[in-house]
């Protein structure tokens, strides 16, 4: 094996299928653990984040540390939720209700086929009479509920403090995360855990009346939670289905107000995302038999690089820092095709010159992975996108403004389900605000605690008071 499949293979996909097999020796936990697991009782945690920024890695870290303690706990995915019954249901009221059996009968065959070990004596009787489908008695819900409880391991008999070293792997973040872990996964008698992922894949994003499927899903989830205090679940949710569920005028915003305090937004900060890099290039060059170099001269020629087209320098971490949206996946796929690039040309390390050509098909895939997560609200995206190609890679703030007040009259433009008009002041901020969201587009402010005197405003909401700021810094 090269130095660069060595690599290759601490940087490969991004995705977590691609990750599975390295996950335990490369996961950071990220600082947001004690909050993700800060389940509120009778109601599940929400985490919402950007496609690419490790919420799947969370949950699949999450599950094999339980299964290690022996706590009973389910992961599902849509693909495990029969949906048959919902086709051609639109009505709100028949959505709820067919999704919550939709939901249980996937809790029910997922504790068959993963969880039968628990099921003894009476609790194993009282589950197959409580799924047996086509002569199901009407109290067959009470019974599953009853088989979760029976189920449910004793809080006591889980250590708080070894869970949190399992989860956290660093001795700084423990103590939070145990204290954590005691107060509210372990704040009842027994506990039953229970983690869905990918929550907008029952539903087909690009018709509205579907989006009430996402909205049944999570009322489903809330239902059985309340049901019993042991039961402690975790949903993922992409931030753009987040804000099109906000959005939605046909769907269930009245549960707004009652969804948002259990809703956590994920970061991926630039401390993290080191963290992230670094760990994966010295596993890399550990594979790799390093001995006589720093880790990351291992496989790139020198510390610092040319920014493409320009005669800028910056370090390679910096370089692939800023270059990833602040996305762990980005960052892993940008290595991975830097790497590429070197063993095309038979180099055994990583030059400024494979930076210029890698970032060629790496932009362009991310410009068209964001099209396609906003194309949703603006069918234009990638357009908008290009518009920016002969700009500045720093912009006024006065400058951003008339250009994009200058897009609809070079392409038409619809956000949000309203056309845009050329030159107007509203119309240039909703653009704005759309770029923002995605991350395409993130105000800087002065801050004299970053290397570089400012930092960025990446993952906020554009207001009036946000947006006023002296430059904006984009990522193509």
């Amino acid at each position: 094996m090269s130095q660069l499949d060595s690599l290759i293979k601490y940087f490969p996909t991004g995705t977590t299928e691609g990750d599975r097999n390295i996950l335990k020796d490369i996961f950071v936990s990220p600082e947001q653990l004690p909050e993700v697991l800060a389940i509120p009782s009778g109601s599940p945690r929400i985490i919402v984040g950007n496609k690419g920024i490790g919420k799947t890695a969370i949950l699949e870290w999450l599950f094999n540390a339980a299964k290690k303690k022996r706590i009973p706990t389910l992961f599902l995915r849509p693909d495990d939720i029969e949906l048959s019954v919902m086709q051609g249901v639109s009505d709100v009221a028949t959505i709820k209700r067919n999704m919550y059996s939709c939901f249980l009968d996937a809790v029910a065959t997922g504790i068959a086929q993963n969880l039968s070990g628990y099921l003894k004596g009476p609790a194993a009787k009282l589950y197959n009479e409580s799924v047996a489908k086509g002569s199901r008695e009407a109290d067959w819900v009470g019974k599953l509920l009853s088989v979760l409880s029976k189920i449910s391991t004793s809080a006591g008999r889980i250590d708080a403090k070894s869970l949190a070293a399992d989860l956290a792997k660093t001795s700084s973040s423990e103590s939070e995360l145990a204290q954590t872990i005691q107060n509210h996964l372990l704040d009842e008698e027994k506990v039953f855990l229970l983690l869905l992922d990918d929550t907008d894949q029952v539903a087909t994003l690009d018709d509205p009346n579907h989006l009430n499927r996402i909205w049944g899903l999570l009322l489903a989830v809330r239902k059985l939670t309340s049901t019993s205090p042991n039961i402690k679940c975790i949903v993922t949710l992409r931030t753009e289905v987040w804000m099109r569920l906000l959005r939605n005028e046909k769907g269930q915003r009245d549960q707004i107000d009652h969804f948002r305090p259990l809703v956590l937004s994920m970061r991926a900060p630039e401390r993290l995302m080191k963290t992230i890099l670094n760990k994966r290039i010295e596993k890399a060059a550990y594979s790799g038999g390093c001995s006589g170099r720093p880790p990351f001269l291992h496989f790139f020629e020198e510390d610092w690089m040319n920014l493409p087209t320009s005669t800028e320098r910056r370090s390679w971490e910096q370089f692939l820092l800023k270059s990833s949206r602040e996305r762990p996946r980005d960052m892993i796929q940008l290595v991975h095709h830097l790497a590429s690039a070197a063993k095309a040309r038979g180099a055994d390390r990583i030059a400024s010159t494979d930076a210029e050509y890698a970032m060629q098909s790496f932009s362009k895939e991310r410009a068209e992975d964001l099209a396609i997560e906003m194309g949703f609200d603006c069918a234009s995206f990638l357009d908008v996108l290009r518009s920016f190609v002969d700009l500045d890679f720093e912009l006024e703030f006065d400058q951003l403004r008339d250009h994009l007040k200058a897009l609809p009259s070079r392409f038409s433009l619809v956000v949000f389900g309203r056309a845009m008009k050329p030159s107007d002041e509203d119309d240039a901020i909703k653009i704005l605000s759309l770029l923002h969201e995605s991350g395409f587009i993130n105000p800087r402010v002065t801050d004299k605690r970053m290397p570089d005197n400012y930092r960025h405003c990446s993952g906020q909401v554009i207001s009036d008071t946000s947006i006023g700021v002296s430059a904006v810094h984009f990522r193509s």
